[in-house]
């Protein structure tokens, strides 16, 4: 009878990030960076992009990041932001200038991929600006979320997102965004499902087969 309880009961639980979870976090977030792919296919520093993507969340809001726990080992996060007004100020200062510091320091900036990833998106990012300013005032919040391979498809996904909208909305929030490439089809559908809507599509990057195509990030949104 005991092992029958045992084999029903959820391995896998959804808690409050606590500050031994940020490498975890850092790791899968390096790890997926590629529309689920190493980050190594774009760029070649991932302590630099960890540092990019995570420092905010797990830094200066680390109430509103949670992680889903394995037995003991965190296997997918979701960060996030009840006012994002308040994220691209910290993100302007302190944060990206620390980074870029950082980024010289290691010789980051002059390795041969982060050239070649630059050369053709500098342009690019100039010209687009912080297009998403004035469109998301319906949706202040937002969010990231990611889910270690091998632990996809059980609706972790999902609980994570859920787990922080129901923060964002007990903060007075009245919608929350998160971005998704275009191409990626998969987690398109799954913000579809869980009632987010488009909102608008954004430049990201040139892609990196030479053709010079811009590929696009889709802005979801949903209100609380």
């Amino acid at each position: 009878m005991q092992s029958s309880l045992a084999e029903h009961q959820p391995v896998t639980q959804i808690r409050s990030f606590k500050p031994q979870d940020r490498s975890a976090i850092r790791q899968i977030c390096a790890d997926t960076a590629d529309a689920g792919q190493p980050v190594e296919n774009f760029f070649p520093d991932r302590e630099v992009i960890a540092d990019l993507v995570t420092n905010y969340y797990t830094q200066y809001e680390p109430e509103s990041t949670f992680v889903a726990d394995n037995k003991g080992e965190v296997v997918g996060y979701v960060t996030g932001c009840v006012d994002t007004h308040k994220f691209k100020r910290k993100m302007a200062w302190p944060i990206v200038p620390v980074i870029f510091l950082k980024a010289l320091g290691r010789g980051t900036l002059w390795h041969p991929q982060t050239i070649q990833f630059l050369r053709p998106n500098l342009g690019l990012w100039l010209k687009s600006g912080f297009r998403n300013a004035n469109n998301l005032d319906d949706y202040p919040s937002h969010l990231h979320v990611n889910i270690r391979e091998g632990f996809r498809g059980q609706q972790l996904g999902q609980q994570l997102v859920e787990t922080f909208c129901d923060r964002a909305r007990r903060a007075g929030s009245r919608g929350v965004h998160a971005g998704v490439s275009a191409e990626n089809d998969r987690a398109r559908h799954f913000f579809e499902e869980l009632g987010f809507v488009e909102v608008h599509q954004e430049p990201r990057c040139r892609s990196g087969d030479g053709s010079g195509r811009v590929l696009y990030t889709k802005i979801y949104g949903m209100n609380l």
